[in-house]
This record gives C-alpha cells, structure tokens and sequence, in this order.
C-alpha cells in the first residue's frame, strides 16, 4: 500500500511540474530523434515535454515512447517516422488527432478519455481503447494491425471504410476497397514485434536538491 501511495504522489508532483500547455511527454528516447517546433528544431532527451503541432522525426536505430498527459495513451514512434502530435484539451479531456506523415508506430488507447486518431496522407484512423500497429510507406499506402479491440478506417478520397478487430490486418491506398485479413504469422517482423513489447514505459527522472545532490527516480507506466 505505501509504494502505491509513493507512485500516485510521484506522479501528481510529475504532473504539477508540466507546462500548462504540454499535451505529452517522453518516456523513453533512443538514437537520434529530432523535434521541431515553430522552424526550430533539436533533439529531445527522455522526460521532455511536447506541446499541440510539435512534429517528431526519429532516424536510424532510433525510437521513442511517448505517454499523453491525461494517462490515456501511448504511442511509441519506430525508426524512420515521422510524426506530428495535434492533442487539444476539451472540457475536460484531451482529443488526439496525430498525423503519421510516414514510417510505423505501436499505441496503445484507453477508452473514454477524448478521441484518438491518427491522420496519415491517405487515411484516418480511429481509435477507441485498443492495441495497434500502423505502416505508413513513402506513397501514403497505409497498412494497420489490430491487437485488441478495434480500430476503424477510412479512405480520404472515396469516404470507403472498414472496421478492423482484434487479430485482423488492414490495406489500403486511400482509395478503393480497403482490404481486411486475418493477420498471419510472419506478417510483422520479429524485431519489430520485440519492440512492440519492450518495456519502454519506464520513465527516468532525475531530481537535485539544494545541495547539489542527485537521485534518479524510475517509474514504471505499464
């Protein structure tokens, strides 16, 4: 009981510290991924925050995890991609409507906490509480695995749509049928999968005090 009572305060002092304004934060960075925020660009670092229309670019070897502030989700950015986060509060909850302008991303949605989309050039993608996977190739071509619960999808250019369950696979162009399967074994490369997996909900933060002293914290989101 009173290391769940020590979590709950580490996350409200968490909480307190964010700007006003931050929509997410950084759980877990690795390699090189670039933010650009009003034609400015750095690197960002595990704990940093993000604010509505900051744009993510992750490169070679490189991820990140990033966790919304109202606990509703997380999205974790593969190598290769690039990502926008748009996240406006609304009375009370934070609607979600992110743009995968193109590579892969793993998120995880929980229900009854603002909408949850996922813009990419050819498609959108709807999301209330469930497990996904989404592909997002250099011609907008769009591929989507669903792990649990559903995810529906829709084609900007003809309005065609599909819902897609749990253990089923989705394509499309952006136009024309959108194709849904059975996902098989193989489907989604074994790295990529342990990557999936992989505990990147941990959250490191490292505190000082008055005197110059350090100490990590860790604290584990999952």
């Amino acid at each position: 009981m009173k290391t769940k009572i020590s979590f709950i305060l580490l996350l409200v002092i968490i909480v307190c510290t964010l700007e006003a304004d931050s929509v997410a934060i950084a759980l877990k960075v690795k390699g090189d991924v670039e933010l650009t925020r009003e034609e400015a660009s750095r690197q960002i670092q595990t704990g940093d925050e993000f604010v509505n229309k900051d744009e993510l670019e992750s490169r070679e070897n490189s991820f990140a995890a990033v966790k919304f502030v109202d606990g509703s989700s997380v999205v974790k950015l593969f190598p290769n991609s690039i990502l926008t986060i748009n996240a406006e509060k609304e009375n009370g909850k934070l609607n979600k409507n992110n743009y995968l302008q193109f590579g892969e991303l793993w998120a995880k949605v929980t229900k009854k906490t603002g909408t949850f989309e996922i813009d990419t050039p050819t498609t959108v993608v709807s999301v209330k509480g469930t497990e996904l996977f989404l592909i997002v190739d250099e011609n907008g071509e769009t591929e989507l695995f669903t792990f649990k619960g559903e995810v529906h999808m829709k084609n900007k250019a003809d309005d065609n749509e599909a819902t897609v369950t749990a253990g089923q696979k989705a394509q499309t162009s952006g136009e024309g049928k959108i194709l849904v399967s059975p996902t098989q074994e193989g489907d989604i490369e074994e790295s990529k999968m342990e990557m999936m997996e992989s505990g990147f909900n941990l959250l490191e933060i490292e505190l000082e005090n008055n005197d110059g002293e350090k100490k990590t914290i860790k604290i584990d989101f999952e």
